[in-house]
């Protein structure tokens, strides 16, 4: 069998990355691969008084209770289930009582939504499943949609409702027309624009919210503006400017801090930066002290650091002196969207010195932020893999029982934030911070360096620019090729291993999970040819054996699913979306509307191109050593 030219890091999507993928893996993939247990189960008749019996079950037992019309209820609304037990839930109602999943998918957010705010957690489960149905069955189901756009208690399952009405619409404009005549209901369909899965529709809509920046009345509506311009790519320069403006002007400061911290850097223009610090010391020194903590102060106190770390060093230390001296530590970390990452690599705060963190989680993916003592990183990620999704005491997930846990959240889900505040360890030193959620722990990182002079280790170690990229082709390497031998740094190329995190699909040597192909013999099997080695990783789509290449399954009920085929059974197949056992499902052949080859690789075709020519040769010796780095070390 040739091997694979995939070192790839999971599945995903030709036009989705990595995190968007896992997580349609994770929410609408395939059923348990059985619905009932023998275990003697007994509910009484009435729908309420089951309910009443369901709700005193954990989240396990309700799991491994015989499926019926009241159990799938319950597991549609229980909080903190993964989203698998909701799609069952959905199919198996359907299939009871003789309906369509989508309309008990509309149903199910009706009856959560009367429940109130508590149930937000869940209906923010069922708007992803509900963003991802394609647009015509969202167009043939509309109307249970427009009656919970209409009739909504709350603004969430309003504004998933218009996200979907949107998704329907595409490039028609039903939904504007419906909504432009009441204030409140185009508040919340701007809302929406964020939600709206698909890029392209959401950058048609710029010309209908770019002109209701500029009027003041109503302001919600303004607000809600602000929100979905930052959503629509295509226009960030302009929508920068119009922002700094309002910042500047005293105009909807809230909305506009926020707005600007949404935006990519790569969009901030440096011309006006100094002028946009100065305009944010002088709002957060007008605010008493005790005010300088709240959600709104702290979103300025991380827009004024941000801006401030991009002017010249003598101005940006001089801000950050200033920004310090008003008393509190506040800072506001994002989970960049669908690219598994914290959007800060390095804090730096005061030894003994109070602390806040706000994760906010724009991402698809649920996230959550976990401080560990100094070089805790590992084992603590490792630990996190091998949990069930059984809460703690204080209900967070995904967390290990150790004294190396210092600080933590509990999971975040899409759209929502968390607040972190605690003291400062007295111990100078680099203290990692790390999403736990099984498989993110290796990319998904930063460091929260306690310092008892601030000044002189921002000094010390200052911000790292964007890294250089280069699309490397065999010709720009080939020459040197030769220097890929024993006398290489292996060091270096094994943490480039996991760092490009080959590490977490791929056995080599003692190292890796073996999910992709094993790479301990590439070398072998490519005739010991460095050359034809380095092939496969810059031209992942070469060679792809049958074994590791993907698959897009359309299923009868609309989901999509993408995977590898793992083993194929006469009725079922087994595939897997993932590099972790619990990303293996069976799907019913039975249930496959359409299965159709991938002609690209998994892998992504740019993996070394923030890499060194030095470093790339580093990572090939690593290859070709086996993995075996103690006995070939040498270091430069």
């Amino acid at each position: 069998m040739q091997p694979t030219s995939g070192f790839s890091r999971s599945p995903r999507r030709n036009t989705r990355p990595l995190s968007a993928v896992l997580l349609a893996a994770c929410l609408a993939l395939a059923l348990p691969a059985q619905e009932t247990t023998n275990k003697t189960f007994f509910l009484p008749k009435s729908r309420a008084a089951a309910a009443y019996v369901l709700g005193r079950l954990s989240n396990q037992e309700l799991i491994d209770a015989p499926r019926g019309e009241f159990v799938y209820a319950a597991l549609l609304q229980r909080k903190g289930l993964e989203g698998k037990y909701r799609v069952e839930a959905i199919r198996g109602i359907a299939k009871i009582r003789g309906t369509d999943p989508l309309a008990e998918l509309a149903a199910g957010l009706r009856e959560l939504d009367a429940k109130g705010e508590g149930s937000e957690a869940v209906i923010h489960d069922l708007a992803h499943l509900l963003l991802q149905t394609k647009a015509e069955a969202l167009s043939a189901g509309r109307a249970p949609l427009e009656k919970l756009a209409q009739e909504a208690q709350l603004p969430l399952t309003r504004e998933t409702a218009y996200a979907a009405l949107l998704t329907a619409d595409g490039a028609g404009d039903q939904t504007w027309k419906a909504a432009a005549a009441n204030p409140t209901h185009l508040a919340e369909l701007l809302g929406a624009v964020t939600l709206v899965r698909d890029a392209g529709l959401r950058a048609g809509y710029y010309p209908r919210v770019e002109p209701l920046l500029h009027q003041a009345d109503p302001p919600e509506v303004r607000r809600a503006a602000i929100r979905a311009v930052t959503a629509i790519p295509g226009h960030e320069p302009e929508t920068f400017a119009t922002l700094a403006g309002m910042l500047q002007a005293g105009t909807e400061r809230a909305a506009a801090v926020a707005g600007l911290q949404r935006l990519p850097r790569s969009a901030w223009p440096k011309e006006n930066q100094e002028a946009l610090v100065t305009s944010l010391v002088a709002y957060l020194q007008s605010l008493p002290v005790e005010s300088r903590t709240e959600p709104e102060a702290a979103l300025a106190f991380q827009l004024a650091s941000d801006l401030a770390a991009s002017l010249p060093a003598e101005k940006a230390g001089r801000f950050a002196k200033t920004l310090r001296g008003l008393g509190v530590s506040v800072f506001v970390i994002r989970a960049v969207p669908e690219q598994m990452r914290y959007d800060k690599s390095l804090i730096v705060v005061e030894a003994g010195k109070p602390v806040t963190l706000t994760l906010m989680n724009e991402d698809a993916m649920p996230h959550n932020l976990v401080v560990v003592a100094p070089g805790a990183l590992e084992e603590i990620g490792t630990a996190a893999e091998k949990l069930a999704p059984e809460p703690d005491g204080e209900g967070r997930l995904y967390l290990p029982k150790s004294d190396k846990v210092l600080y933590a959240t509990k999971l975040v889900e899409s759209g929502q934030q968390a607040k972190l505040s605690f003291t400062a360890p007295e111990a100078p030193g680099e203290y990692p911070f790390v999403c736990t959620f099984p498989g993110h722990w290796r990319r998904m990182t930063g460091i929260l360096a306690v310092a008892n002079d601030v000044e002189a280790y921002v000094l010390a170690h200052p911000p790292a620019g964007p890294p250089k990229m280069t699309e490397w082709k065999i010709a720009d390497l080939s020459a040197e090729i030769a220097k890929v031998d024993a006398t290489r740094d292996l060091y270096r190329g094994k943490e480039f291993f996991g760092k490009l995190a080959c590490v977490t699909c791929h056995k080599l040597g003692p190292e890796g999970v073996s999910y992709g192909p094993e790479l301990t013999d590439v070398f072998h099997r490519y005739q010991d040819s460095s050359t034809e080695v380095l092939r496969q990783i810059l031209e992942p789509s070469l060679v792809i054996s049958n074994r590791y290449r993907a698959f897009d399954f359309e299923l009868n009920d609309g989901d999509e699913v993408a995977g590898m085929v793992v083993s194929e059974a006469p009725d079922a197949l087994t595939i897997q979306t993932g590099p972790a056992p619990t990303l293996i499902q069976t799907l019913k052949k039975a249930d496959i509307k359409a299965q159709k080859q991938r002609a690209t690789s998994l892998m992504p075709s740019g993996l070394l191109n923030a890499l060194s020519p030095e470093e790339i040769y580093d990572l090939l010796a690593f290859l070709k050593a086996g993995g075996a780095v103690a006995e070939h070390h040498h270091s430069h």
